[in-house]
């Protein structure tokens, strides 16, 4: 951790073992901003400076009014899959986890928006995987890959939109040895007309586009009313703004990573949404 990061504690109250994997590895992230977080032991003399309650956990839920009583001098952060109606919380996060939007919550209700120190490129790269394997570890997959192979009338496919083309021969490349198909576009307009003519398992899309910001397209794909494919969207970007992850997540993107991409995280995520598929024979159809 940087010297000069400001370094908080947080009291952490229920939550399952790989939640807490999660919060664990969210908080060594956060050693590489302005800000760092860690769990806060009982055993030291000092208040925490958050709490971080899981109200879905009867025992934790029992000590939020504990907590409580110590608002003035540590805010309170619930979650749970319910909305919380205690008037004493400072704010409530809706399961399922999602890590960014605990950390954005964290630096909100702890009074400041915090960002990355100016990082050299082998500590962006660092960041890029410290966030992406947290990314990984919160998504559940589509398909049970388990299971007989699902039957689609047309190929499973992805689109890439994305001006640079090693991430599109890449994709390809390692995808087309599964009979996927995949197609690519580099800006939004091109993008549009093939979603107008295809459909797509799963959309790998650049947050920074020439024509259009990506966070935008998103949400105009997830709310398109065509509902006979299920379509995932990859955000991709550069950019390590807690907030545009915020933004991704309300525009219902799927998942969030950030370059440099290892190229395996790359494909362990498109595995998360793509079906062990085959292809319909004429006599099936």
């Amino acid at each position: 951790m940087d010297n000069n990061s400001e370094l908080m504690d947080v009291e952490i109250l229920g939550f399952k073992p790989n939640e807490r994997v999660l919060l664990a590895s969210m908080f060594k992230v956060s050693e590489m901003r302005t800000r760092a977080y860690r769990e806060w032991q009982p055993s030291e003399k000092s208040r925490p400076d958050c709490v971080l309650i899981d109200i879905d956990d009867k025992e934790a839920k029992l000590r939020l009014d504990l907590a409580s009583v110590r608002k003035k001098n540590s805010p309170i952060v619930t979650i749970g899959t319910i909305t919380n109606q205690n008037a004493n919380v400072d704010a409530h996060i809706q399961r399922p986890i999602r890590w960014a939007g605990i950390l954005h919550t964290l630096d909100t209700v702890l009074g400041e928006i915090v960002e990355t120190h100016s990082l050299t490129e082998p500590q962006a790269e660092e960041f890029s995987n410290r966030v992406n394997d947290l990314e990984i570890k919160q998504l559940d997959p589509w398909y049970d890959r388990n299971q007989p192979p699902k039957e689609f009338l047309t190929d499973a496919a992805v689109l890439v939109v994305d001006p640079d083309p090693v991430v599109s021969k890449f994709i390809s490349t390692r995808l087309a040895s599964s009979g996927y198909r995949v197609d690519h576009a580099t800006t939004v307009t091109q993008a549009t007309e093939l979603i107008q003519v295809s459909r797509y398992n799963c959309i790998v899309l650049e947050m920074d586009l020439p024509d259009q910001d990506g966070i935008k397209f998103c949400k105009l794909i997830k709310q398109s009313p065509d509902k006979r494919r299920r379509t995932a969207i990859i955000i991709l970007t550069a950019n390590r703004n807690i907030v545009d992850r915020m933004r991704g997540s309300l525009a219902g993107c799927d998942a969030f990573l950030s370059k440099p991409v290892d190229p395996n995280n790359l494909l362990v995520t498109l595995e998360k949404f793509l079906p062990n598929w085959k292809k319909k024979s004429d006599s099936g159809i």
